[in-house]
């Protein structure tokens, strides 16, 4: 990932060896990446198999054949055809040292992770989703299924002790409607106490076959991505939704019994001072789960890296930070401020009268991750203000935009 680029390179300087890298930050920084080692899978990367084989035989003559692959040769670079297909193959996590240990790091690794689809039939402007996977692609249901039952059948015989949760970690699962329901339909046959959690976009309220078949399949909680209490944010971010939409999808999610978190984007342009606590105030109003709320980051290789680029909104490429920090000058307020914004909506979501209250009558399964994702943000409030002091702490008249 970008957050982790830069660490990146710096274990290539160590080993000495061939380096491949792959993921979001190399497909789109193949340029950079080949900087610091000899090859990168863009996109999809199970062609680093054959490209292990080339390098194993030293065919060098072969490379040209391997998919999504990036490279250089005779100081050019060569960028490879693009292909994409799902993988279908269940993972085997038995082959991951301690995986199914009972220890601590199982308890803070509550939700087994499932994955069926990548990427979304959306292209929203913040995201760097459609620019590395720009088609929705799949597994069979049986396949996911079958990953299903493998993960609960490896798990330790205390852990029916620890909440049950199953998260299936597609961006959209149901950018298939059709697919997703096969899936809730089989998933439903499972015999098991496990509740799912999914992320998902207001349109899927509108189909009351698909919300049916997620009760059916015991979904207990999805991740909305709600992102802004404002039209004209909305539109800024292309997301192709209004707020009505929202209010629509709330209700209908909670009439079949699914909780809902929301995710939020803070800092486009029409974004202003006091809009953190509003949506503070709205998670309350509308009961919601919780919420996870990001700052609006210009990922490299994405619609909005190019037009702040442009603007000259930019702060620095310091690639650690891009992800929980703010790295680009607001419109409205300085990026101190709107830093401040995320932790004051944290801090009206996750005050402890309300941890309390969730603990007592929230649903089973999901009250220890209430509590915890409430201390992570509390302790990261901590680690924030010391960001913003070292990093953010200019004045208002440099970094506003007019």
């Amino acid at each position: 990932t970008t957050t982790n680029a830069e660490r990146g390179f710096h274990l290539a300087k160590q080993i000495g060896k061939p380096i491949v890298f792959g993921g979001f930050h190399a497909s789109l920084m193949p340029e950079e990446c080949l900087e610091h080692g000899d090859f990168v899978i863009s996109g999809d990367g199970y062609s680093v198999v054959e490209l292990a084989r080339v390098v194993e035989n030293r065919n060098w003559e072969d490379l040209g054949r391997i998919p999504n692959l990036v490279y250089k040769k005779n100081g050019e670079m060569v960028y490879n055809r693009k292909e994409g297909r799902a993988v279908e193959v269940v993972p085997d996590f038995r082959l991951v040292k301690d995986f199914f240990k009972l220890n601590a790091r199982r308890l803070f690794r509550i939700p087994l992770l499932v994955s069926g689809s990548r990427g979304c039939t959306h292209d929203c402007i913040f995201c760097s989703i459609k620019a590395v996977y720009p088609e929705f692609k799949r597994k069979s249901v049986e396949r996911v299924v079958e990953d299903i039952k493998e993960q609960i059948g490896n798990q330790h015989f205390f852990s029916r002790f620890l909440p049950r949760i199953i998260w299936l970690t597609d961006d959209n699962l149901t950018s298939d409607k059709n697919w997703a329901k096969k899936l809730f339909k089989e998933i439903a046959g499972i015999k098991t106490s496990y509740s799912f959690t999914l992320q998902i976009r207001v349109d899927a309220a509108y189909d009351d076959e698909l919300l049916s078949l997620m009760k059916k399949a015991r979904v207990g909680r999805v991740y909305l991505g709600i992102e802004t209490l404002r039209a004209q944010s909305l539109k800024n971010f292309d997301k192709n939704i209004s707020l009505s939409d929202i209010d629509y999808a709330i209700r209908r999610f909670r009439d079949f019994d699914i909780d809902v978190h929301g995710l939020f984007v803070f800092g486009d342009d029409a974004f202003q001072k006091g809009d953190g606590k509003k949506v503070a105030e709205f998670v309350k109003r509308k009961k919601l789960s919780g919420a996870l709320i990001q700052p609006l980051t210009p990922f490299p290789g994405t619609r909005l890296f190019k037009k702040m680029e442009e603007e000259g909104r930019l702060l620095h490429r310091n690639w650690r930070w891009y992800g929980d920090k703010i790295v680009f000058k607001p419109r409205n307020m300085t990026p101190a401020e709107l830093q401040k914004e995320i932790y004051d909506a944290y801090r009206g979501i996750f005050f402890p009268a309300r941890v309390i209250r969730f603990l007592l009558t929230g649903k089973p399964g999901f009250r220890l991750e209430f509590l915890g994702e409430g201390l992570m943000r509390y302790l990261e409030w901590g680690k924030m203000k010391r960001y913003i002091q070292d990093h953010l702490a200019f004045s208002e008249e440099k970094h506003a935009v007019v």
